[in-house]
């Protein structure tokens, strides 16, 4: 009988032991994000997700019209006094920069994980020059 209650204990201080050491699993936050709509016909939306080690993003990125103009997205990820950008646009089948009615998707990441921002911009088809909207940068986290 001693021997059963010796062997018991033992494999619950095992058990115990093991859910001590084990490593919890990172929490994760999430968030939806939109654009500021400062450009017409250009949106984009989506949601990105922050844990202990980095940002991921994904959503999607809309031209509505054919003006002239391709839709962009940017997103700036923070650490410190050091950042990562990482801007989409949507483009064809052969590279070029897309002016028209269409939708995309994006998904991106950055160890970089203080702060995450996103910013609306647009792509001039003509001169191939950004246009940002208005340095407005919407924060995230």
């Amino acid at each position: 009988m001693r021997r059963i209650v010796a062997v018991a204990l033992t494999t619950g201080a095992l058990v115990a032991g093991l859910g001590a050491v084990a490593t919890p699993a990172q929490a994760a936050t999430t968030k939806k994000w939109e654009t500021i709509d400062a450009f017409p016909h250009t949106r984009a939306w989506g949601q990105a997700t922050k844990t202990s080690s980095k940002f991921t993003w994904k959503g999607s990125l809309k031209d509505g019209r054919k003006d002239g103009w391709t839709a962009c997205v940017r997103f700036k990820a923070v650490e410190g006094d050091r950042y990562q950008t990482v801007r989409y646009i949507i483009v064809t089948g052969g590279g070029t920069a897309y002016d028209g009615p269409g939708t995309v998707s994006i998904s991106g990441s950055s160890s970089y994980n203080g702060k995450l921002y996103v910013q609306e911009c647009r792509r001039s088809k003509k001169t191939g020059k950004y246009q940002y909207a208005d340095k407005k940068w919407r924060k995230i986290f």
